[in-house]
């Protein structure tokens, strides 16, 4: 096919003419703890239903290769595992979201690097690498998605989808040509229909991941045996930016700053396994309820303005991790919300969360005007008391600290295996850049059931 040199092909340039050495230093040590806290967030929901079938399903094809399916005690081909992984790193709402709107890109970029780097036993070095730049990839195209917003779909895979090809690609050894041609053969795969709220089960929502993550892998794969996809995908009328957003033009705004601003830093990581429209309504009302040693008994009413995006997903989602009335009901009876308190139904069937329901009145209240993705960590919330008091907060999502992500990680991994072993991991994915071959590590994130 005939050689473009739009910005398709410069970005292509830019991921492969990129040396590990040349990504500035505090770049390097955001994607550590962007893998640490994504593969923490795995290990706990590999067992859900959500995630589950479609692993069994994938260690059951088989294949050839022995690659790690993340927190189960399975193995299948690079593919199939890719297929699961990324099932998985969306299996609950834990993962990380994105300070402006560029978030849930490691549950995409993370699976497809983890599958591809064991395949061909990528050194820790080589493996950073391709993570960092896919993961830029990501957020980049994420960002433009979502800032023009004209149509709706989940932006997380669909962009993600294009990092995670990246992050294959590299891995793979691609030169810049044929990492345009699996770009272009990746935009034909990219999927996430926002009509997953409509699913209770999360199972549609984690699999838009794993199907995103799967077609990246494929891609690169194919690219690599010389397949040919469209050229300057970003750009083209009917390619990548026309058919999501109807603005081919759009595809120019992933290339500004490219190189010198790492949109992959703006990074919000999730304190609770609850989805990113409600990190901040639920921070504020937990806060509320300590400060004043409130009771569920003692609270009347609670108001929560949000944006009209996030109003959508959480009053139409009504998975206990997304659906937000659930959320504050059950934050409310435990003065908590932990992994356990979303995924097991018992909670919810506490006949205190029932008398809170009926008699309790949770408002949400949709902000006037569309407003922008980083809005939707912005909100306001009011709690009226039976003694007339009126609690309010107005606030924005306030980011986690290291020693936060740390007991984080601590708290996920040690529902599935003993403290000493959880730190032990902690450890070892601290330092997976000194790796000489990663696959021996990723093969002891396979957890017994």
């Amino acid at each position: 096919m005939t050689e473009t040199s739009g910005p398709t092909s410069k970005l292509c340039q830019w991921v492969c003419n990129t040396t590990y050495e040349n990504i500035p230093e505090g770049v390097r040590r955001e994607t550590v703890t962007l893998l640490y806290d994504q593969l923490g967030g795995m290990i706990a929901s590999a067992p859900l239903p959500s995630c589950r079938p479609v692993a069994d399903l994938a260690a059951n094809l088989g294949g050839a290769g022995q690659c790690s399916i993340i927190g189960l005690p399975l193995r299948t081909s690079v593919t199939n595992a890719t297929l699961a992984n990324g099932t998985i790193a969306h299996g609950d709402e834990v993962d990380s979201t994105g300070q402006q709107g560029t978030g849930h890109y490691a549950a995409t970029t993370v699976p497809a690097a983890f599958s591809v780097a064991q395949h061909v036993g990528a050194t820790g070095r080589q493996f950073m690498r391709a993570l960092t730049l896919g993961s830029e990839v990501a957020a980049r195209f994420q960002s433009v998605l979502g800032s023009y917003g004209t149509r709706s779909q989940f932006a997380g895979s669909v962009g993600g989808t294009m990092g995670a090809t990246v992050s294959s690609g590299l891995l793979l050894g691609l030169n810049a040509d044929e990492m345009e041609n699996a770009l272009g053969l990746a935009a034909s795969g990219a999927c996430g229909l926002s009509s997953h709220h409509l699913d209770d089960t999360h199972q549609i929502k984690s699999l838009n991941h794993g199907r995103a993550a799967e077609a990246a892998v494929v891609s690169a794969l194919l690219a690599q045996q010389g397949y040919h996809g469209p050229r300057e995908i970003m750009t083209i009328e009917n390619g990548f930016f026309d058919a999501f957003l109807g603005l081919p033009s759009a595809g120019n705004d992933v290339m500004e700053g490219l190189g010198e601003e790492y949109l992959m830093r703006e990074i919000a990581y999730k304190r609770y396994p609850v989805g990113g429209p409600d990190q901040t309504p639920l921070y504020a009302f937990l806060d509320l309820i300590k400060s004043n040693e409130l009771t569920a008994e003692e609270i009347d009413q609670v108001e929560v303005s949000v944006s009209q995006s996030a109003f959508h997903t959480v009053k139409t989602n009504r998975h206990p991790s997304v659906h937000m009335e659930t959320i504050l009901t059950l934050a409310a009876v435990f003065g908590e919300i932990t992994f356990n308190h979303i995924h097991d139904p018992s909670y919810l069937q506490d006949p205190r969360c029932k008398a809170f329901q009926e008699r309790a009145r949770i408002m949400i209240i949709p902000r006037a005007g569309p407003g922008t993705q980083g809005q939707r960590l912005e909100m306001g919330i009011t709690v009226r008391t039976g003694s007339g008091e009126v609690l309010q907060q107005n606030l924005r999502y306030p980011l986690m600290s290291e020693d936060e992500i740390q007991e984080k990680f601590r708290a996920l991994v040690g529902l599935r295996v003993s403290a000493d072993r959880a730190m032990d991991l902690e450890r070892k994915l601290l330092a997976v850049e000194q790796e000489e071959n990663v696959g021996p590590l990723f093969q002891q994130l396979e957890i017994d059931i």
